[in-house]
């Protein structure tokens, strides 16, 4: 079964591998799912992997071009473990983005209008769909992520988990700092 799942990879990873400047004039169009374990791989590519990935990631997309313009669009969803930031608890969450480039090869000139919104590759113009991919998922990252809208997070005081328990703590005792507070009266 190991053979054939990397049997599958290779072929994976052959489909996501570009020459442009072998592109047919018809361009190229793509749906498939990238194995996780391809979108994980350290050792593959030059930006880093994410990781934690429950699902493979799903690729939809295509790439054409007009003139010296290469245009890849396309959308990709991924489903991640992420940590909620109130109460900590790990949680999967899909994320998913829509992905628009240009590319041209050859050195970068000033004063070609069409070249403003592109990234320039060097001849024969590679681009390997996994490396952009994993681009794209960082891009879309957000630093700060719940588990849900009422999740009520971990009590400030014992740490308890508000979600699955009620915690023992005095909530309005004297014992806090800020219990002073309390004793203020505003006039209205």
């Amino acid at each position: 079964m190991g053979l054939l799942l990397n049997v599958e990879e290779s072929v994976v990873q052959q489909q996501l591998s570009l020459k442009l400047q072998e592109l047919s004039s018809s361009g190229r169009a793509w749906s498939l799912e990238i194995p996780q374990s391809l979108f994980e791989d350290g050792e593959h590519g030059m930006v880093d992997a994410p990781s934690h990935l429950c699902k493979d990631v799903v690729w939809q997309g295509e790439i054409s071009s007009q003139g010296d313009v290469f245009t890849l669009q396309g959308s990709w969803s991924v489903q991640l473990v992420r940590h909620c930031v109130r109460c900590n608890v790990a949680f999967p969450l899909m994320m998913e983005g829509e992905c628009s480039r240009h590319f041209m090869i050859g050195a970068e000139s000033s004063d070609d209008s069409d070249s403003e919104d592109c990234d320039f590759l060097e001849a024969p113009g590679w681009i390997d769909l996994v490396d952009l991919l994993r681009e794209e998922v960082w891009l879309a990252w957000r630093p700060m992520v719940v588990c849900s809208e009422s999740c009520k997070g971990l009590c400030q005081q014992c740490g308890e988990n508000l979600n699955r328990d009620e915690c023992k703590c005095s909530q309005h005792g004297d014992d806090h700092p800020f219990a002073a507070l309390c004793q203020i009266r505003f006039d209205t």
